[in-house]
Order: structure tokens, then C-alpha cells, then sequence
């Protein structure tokens, strides 16, 4: 067997990235607040008009939520990458377990995450297929967000925060990973 990857241990779980969510985006607020109220006016803000101030902050927060987003993918990525890997390394007798060890031999690591990892959990567990399909064509917006943004994306679908977190947690809830 080819040498194994050592897990970091810093992965995230969900709801750590949804607080740093709320955190940012109070903090976000409270700071144009204590701006419209004149409490503290950065040098930056200096002749805002009040539209400019909220487009300002409106197109902030548009940017914290595209960057939880991407690191709640990435996240749910981390965790199928690892359950992947931990049913090779452990050996696992289950059909799926057996289809990873053996794209192990020829991929190890290297696995696809939609062709290998995603594609196989949904032929084994087709009650899952939804969550899985959900995840996959969200995975369009994470390839967005993570190569700078440079095309004009075809999502096919609105992607939120919410929606985005909802999709992350089915999947991490029903694959239980």
C-alpha cells in the first residue's frame, strides 16, 4: 500500500464557519453604524454619501458570504476526501469501501472528488442521490469562487449562503461523514 496521508486535524466543521459568518457579518454592521452615527469615521469613508456607504457594506457582506461559501465546500470536501481515505486506510468491508480501495491502487489520493468519491456514494446509496446531485452542481460555484472568479459563471441556479449551507449540511447529515 502506498504511504498515507496524515489528516491535519484542521478541517472545519459547518457551524464553526457559519459563526464566523454572524461574527463578521455583526461586526460588518456595527461598523456602519458607528459611521452613519459619525462614532468613528475611517479616513476611507470620508465623503461617502449614505447610498455610497450602504452599497459599500451591501458589497461587503456579498463578499463574506461568496468566502463562507467557498471555505463550506471546501469543508464538505475535506470530509469526503477523508471518509474516502479512512475506508481505504481502515479496510472497510462494505461495497463502497471495496470501490475505493480499488481506485486507490490506481488514483490513491489523487481520487476524483465528483467522478470516484461522489459518483460511487451515489451508485451504492441512491436514496442519497439528491443531496449528492445538490452537491456536485454546487461544487460549480466553489470552482467560481476558488480560480478568481475570471468567466461568467453558468450555475444554472442562485446560489446563497443559505442555500449553500443547506446543501452542505444534507450531505454531511445523511452520507453521516
Amino acid at each position: 500500500m502506498k504511504s498515507r496521508i496524515t489528516f491535519s486535524g484542521e478541517n472545519k466543521n459547518l457551524e464553526d464557519i457559519v459563526n464566523l459568518y454572524n461574527l463578521c457579518k455583526s461586526a460588518l454592521l456595527k461598523c456602519k453604524e458607528n459611521i452613519k452615527k459619525g462614532l468613528e469615521i475611517p479616513e476611507e469613508f470620508i465623503g461617502f454619501t449614505p447610498e455610497e456607504l450602504d452599497q459599500y457594506f451591501r458589497d461587503k457582506i456579498e463578499e463574506l458570504e461568496n468566502l463562507i461559501c467557498l471555505d463550506l465546500l471546501a469543508a464538505v470536501e475535506a470530509k469526503l476526501r477523508i471518509d474516502y481515505l479512512t475506508r481505504v486506510y481502515n479496510r472497510k468491508k462494505d461495497n463502497l469501501s471495496r470501490i475505493f480501495r480499488s481506485i486507490y491502487k490506481e488514483k490513491a489520493e489523487r481520487a476524483s472528488l465528483e467522478e470516484d468519491i461522489l459518483e460511487n456514494w451515489k451508485e451504492q446509496h441512491p436514496q442519497m442521490k439528491k443531496y449528492i446531485s445538490d452537491y456536485k452542481s454546487a461544487l460549480q460555484l466553489r470552482h467560481w469562487l476558488a480560480h478568481g472568479r475570471y468567466w461568467t459563471p453558468k450555475l444554472g441556479r442562485d446560489y446563497d449562503l443559505l442555500t449553500v449551507y443547506t446543501i452542505c449540511k444534507n450531505l454531511v447529515d445523511y452520507l453521516q461523514i
